[in-house]
């Protein structure tokens, strides 16, 4: 071994004795409690791998640090790690790799789904040969102050057979809204992996959140790294998912909400209550069924008056609908027209996601569309009424990718048919391709309201999926 690469090695705690390199290392106390913390965690994290492949067949590998958090060798990683829009049956291969030692064992494990608000994934090794993993057990409630020291983890790359890192960092400031959470002056570790005190006591994880940094009229938007507390992922843990499932949450089916401001609270003489106005309602979802209207203002949920700053407001009210359970009936308290009354929602879960689409693949354009969900709607502020197919994927150098065909187009007709849904779709498109016609005319609806006409030349003569390559000059006589 190169003497660079066994500096390297020996290199796993640097970052956190730095800050305590004050004292001799064998009497810090600092640099002991760490080494403790590492030794306890170190054992129960894992290199989990796993492939993403597309939809022309390309693989991609992704590598991560998971941790061991329940009974059957469950392993958690960060949620951001798995592609939001990618349906669970394009994640493939999904092992987990013990080091020990110079021995490497790699075990086959199974995806069980993610947790969008939880920022979790869960798997679960299935290896026959596996040996029960220890489990990290995480405490919830845990309160942590400003400048309390927390140790976080990484790993170094497969080259240094992926040596854990151990960080110590010191809490800044907390949030309160809409959750508890905890900034820190430093870089945290690996998103997913575990937080630990001094004291040897799993708190959380590192997450990552959208934070404002300027003002609610003109907002500075940052993603920063923070503690996620156990609690918000906890029943995951207690409850994973299954069969590559997205977890839904509930739902009310107000999707646009706008924070009451002072000047609007005045008007209204709503005192010191504060509330969100409702915009769009989803119709024939809960809200929409217990007779919420546009412009209601909601100031109570089960009789608890809506807590926060402007800024805060939404966000906090939809994640304490989130956190409840789907099939329950709550109290919504409003106000309409200069009067206050109570309406009961029964809610539901959350719509179809973009992972859970239907999709179809055309290999000889080099295109994938999947069906419109309600989110695709709502991020482009279009109507409930929109209809077409979205353009999930288009092949490099193929037909599609040279007819200007863009990802998240929305077809809306093909050779002037219309193809409101994707069973419709494949009908015309099918059709068009048995005709095997010079080009195939697509209107697509590109942004909110841009009308685009796309001509895709067939070039039958190529390859699947590929242009044909450009025919030489003619000779020089």
């Amino acid at each position: 071994m190169m003497e660079g690469e066994m500096h390297l090695r020996t290199f796993v705690l640097l970052a956190a004795l730095a800050s305590a390199a004050a004292a001799p290392a064998a009497s810090d106390s600092v640099a002991e409690q760490i080494r403790s913390v590492y030794q306890k965690v170190v054992p129960s994290t894992v290199v989990v791998s796993y492939t993403v492949q597309r939809d022309d067949g390309a693989r991609a590998s992704v590598q991560l640090l998971g941790t061991v958090v329940g009974p059957g060798n469950l392993v958690m990683i960060a949620g951001a790690a798995v592609p939001s829009q990618l349906p669970a049956s394009q994640l493939k291969d999904f092992k987990v790799t013990l080091i020990k030692g110079d021995e490497t064992q790699v075990l086959a494990a199974e995806y069980l789904g993610r947790d969008e608000d939880a920022q979790v994934a869960m798997l679960r090794v299935t290896d026959p040969k596996a040996p029960a993993l220890p489990a990290l057990a995480f405490e919830k409630g845990v309160e942590l102050g400003i400048g309390d020291p927390v140790v976080t983890f990484a790993s170094l790359g497969e080259p240094d057979r992926y040596e854990r890192v151990g960080r110590l960092a010191r809490v800044a400031a907390r949030m309160d809204q809409p959750v508890t959470t905890y900034l820190t002056g430093e870089s945290l570790g690996s998103p997913g992996t575990p937080v630990v005190t001094l004291d040897g006591r799993a708190v959380g994880i590192v997450g990552l959140v959208r934070v404002n940094r300027a003002t609610t009229a003109q907002p500075n938007w940052a993603t920063l790294e923070i503690i996620w507390p156990a609690e918000r992922f906890q029943e995951a843990v207690r409850d994973p998912p299954r069969g590559g499932a997205t977890v839904h949450h509930a739902w009310l089916g107000a999707p646009t909400l706008t924070p009451v401001s002072r000047d609007l609270a005045d008007y209204f003489k709503l005192g010191d209550r504060r509330g969100v106005v409702v915009g769009q309602i989803i119709e024939k979802g809960p809200a929409d069924k217990a007779g919420l209207k546009p412009e209601d203002i909601i100031l109570a949920l089960d009789g608890k008056d809506l807590k926060g700053t402007e800024g805060q407001l939404v966000e906090n009210f939809n994640n304490d609908i989130a956190r409840l359970k789907v099939g329950r009936t709550v109290t919504l308290t409003v106000w309409r027209s200069g009067k206050t009354l109570d309406l009961k929602v029964t809610l539901e879960p959350e719509p179809k996601t973009a992972a859970e689409a239907e999709r179809h693949r055309i290999a000889q354009v080099g295109l994938t569309v999947r069906e419109m969900v309600l989110s695709d709607r709502l991020s482009r502020e279009l109507a409930a009424a929109e209809t077409g197919v979205l353009v999930a994927y288009i092949s490099a150098a193929s037909w599609a990718s040279d007819a200007g065909m863009r990802v998240e187009d929305v077809i809306k007709k093909v050779q002037d048919q219309d193809t409101p849904t994707l069973a419709e779709f494949r009908r015309v498109f099918d059709a068009e391709v048995k005709k095997r016609p010079k080009e195939i005319v697509l209107f697509v609806l590109r942004g909110k309201k841009d009308t685009q006409l796309v001509r895709i030349e067939t070039r039958w003569a190529a390859p699947p999926g590929k242009a044909p390559a450009e025919s030489p000059p003619p000779e020089k006589k």
